[in-house]
């Protein structure tokens, strides 16, 4: 059975009811595609926790979740050794198992592709059965919801409780509007935010999002 990556530390904290992070794919940066080309060896980093400032530390979707999830009041701890429980709920994986430059770059992800390709997914959320789901990137909350997938959601988590989503937005604001829909599975809530990369979403903006009192009672 195929189950998606994680690429933090697993502890006993989040092999069960802890807190998944969710992406599209896997980056690849220029810089990487360049030792590629260049036959250099890259150092694979020994797991951690999912905010551990001394890893990853240029990635960059790791780091604006970590902005984000502050904003909301969910701040992490950083630093080695000084990591709580809470710290240690959080995973990270990616809806697909791919990996591309940029998410729109290389093959385009379609619906289609997302909802062919949830099993990895679906197969973790069994394993871990996590009691809350952030997804980032817009497509994933309808890949969640699509006819085909939905079923096997509820399968593995529960039916789906009212409220079924959850529009977020800022009163009085001028500029392009984003949404964080929020919705439950069982016991399970779903975050589902855009993606970090997505053009003229500010950190700012997203700090001003005030996410549903059911959803931050899971973090308490």
């Amino acid at each position: 059975m195929h189950t998606n990556r994680v690429v933090t530390k697993s502890y006993p904290e989040n092999l069960e009811g802890g807190f998944m992070v969710c992406g599209i794919n896997y980056g690849y940066s220029i810089d990487d595609e360049k030792r590629e080309s260049e036959s250099a060896s890259v150092a694979v980093e020994t797991p951690s926790f999912f905010s551990d400032g001394t890893v990853r530390k240029k990635d960059r979707f790791k780091n604006r979740v970590l902005k984000w999830l502050k904003g909301w009041g969910l701040e992490l701890v950083d630093t080695p050794g000084r990591e709580r429980a809470f710290e240690r709920s959080f995973f990270q994986c990616n809806w697909l198992d791919s990996q591309t430059r940029g998410t729109n770059s290389d093959e385009e992800i379609t619906d289609a592709m997302l909802v062919n390709q949830a099993d990895g997914f679906l197969n973790l959320l069994t394993e871990r059965k996590p009691s809350v789901i952030f997804l980032f990137g817009a497509k994933l909350i309808e890949a969640l919801n699509d006819e085909r997938v939905r079923p096997r959601v509820i399968a593995i988590l529960g039916e789906r409780t009212a409220p079924k989503s959850y529009a977020a937005d800022i009163q009085d604001y001028q500029g392009k509007k984003f949404s964080v829909r929020v919705q439950r599975f069982g016991e399970t809530v779903i975050i589902a935010s855009p993606h970090p990369q997505t053009q003229g979403l500010s950190d700012a903006y997203m700090a001003a999002i005030k996410l549903p009192i059911f959803a931050m009672e899971k973090f308490s």
